[in-house]
């Protein structure tokens, strides 16, 4: 332990020549580099010097370059950050504005129109982005279990590696049903959101936050900080929220928010 501690005194009294922003693959590697692209420029331009924005294949590969300090800045969902700050990574903002939650879309042509395990068809196809992804699947099958709807037991199970990868399967009609949350049904082209229809949606959780490494220089942390907080104020930070879908930005994000999360 003594000598991991030495170990990031050291890498942190060294120059960092860029940061590598980690963002969770909630989405496919395109989609999420059209989405934070340009908030990694803004950090870029605050830090006065090079942000690579950086995804991986799938969540565990994602968890495991978190767990080897891969990435200097994080974002993820809440269940994957309470593994994180395990692993050397404090929360300093979260997503602002609407509630974390999970929903469960359709086809809008589609007969089901609810959860009603009584009227639900047989042999029924549901579509996950990935088994850890906290409100597409884990949250919607917590939802479903509570009334009695036991996804291994009633349904056929298949995942996609991303809630668009998900949403489009239900649009082709490759699943019946798919877990996802908000911000990635909006993210779609406008006629597939238009062919979709949300039949339930989770209670909410804390909202997906943005961690940043133990040993980052303060003056980095407090330079990130108020950039994502102060986004709204500019014409620069609104139009990479726009990107992102948050039009209402960031807010400080504290520890305790995320101690009852659990699995």
């Amino acid at each position: 332990m003594v000598a991991m501690l030495a170990a990031g005194r050291a890498a942190a009294s060294r120059p960092q020549p860029y940061y590598r922003f980690g963002v969770l693959p909630l989405q496919s590697p395109t989609m999420l580099a059209r989405m934070f692209l340009p908030l990694a420029d803004a950090l870029q331009q605050a830090l006065h010097r090079p942000v690579q924005f950086v995804t991986a294949p799938n969540f565990s590969s994602f968890m495991r370059r978190v767990q080897r300090h891969k990435y200097d800045i994080i974002y993820l969902n809440p269940l994957l950050y309470t593994r994180a700050r395990r692993w050397g990574y404090h929360v300093i903002v979260k997503v602002a504005g609407e509630p974390f939650t999970g929903i469960l879309v359709v086809r809008r042509d589609s007969g089901i129109r609810g959860l009603d395990p009584r009227r639900l068809p047989p042999g029924l196809r549901i579509g996950f982005p990935d088994p850890n992804a906290y409100a597409a699947t884990i949250m919607t099958r917590q939802y479903m279990a509570a009334r009695d709807i036991h996804v291994n037991r009633d349904m056929k199970v298949r995942y996609f590696g991303s809630q668009d990868s998900a949403l489009m399967a239900v649009y082709y009609g490759m699943v019946d049903m798919a877990g996802a949350w908000y911000p990635s049904l909006r993210s779609m082209p406008r006629h597939v959101q238009a062919a979709l229809r949300v039949i339930a949606q989770t209670p909410p959780q804390p909202q997906m936050p943005i961690a940043v490494r133990d040993d980052m220089p303060a003056a980095d942390v407090d330079r990130i900080t108020q950039l994502l907080t102060h986004l709204t104020t500019t014409a620069r930070g609104r139009a990479a929220l726009a990107h992102l879908g948050f039009n209402r930005g960031f807010v400080i994000a504290h520890e305790r928010e995320y101690n009852g999360v659990k699995p």
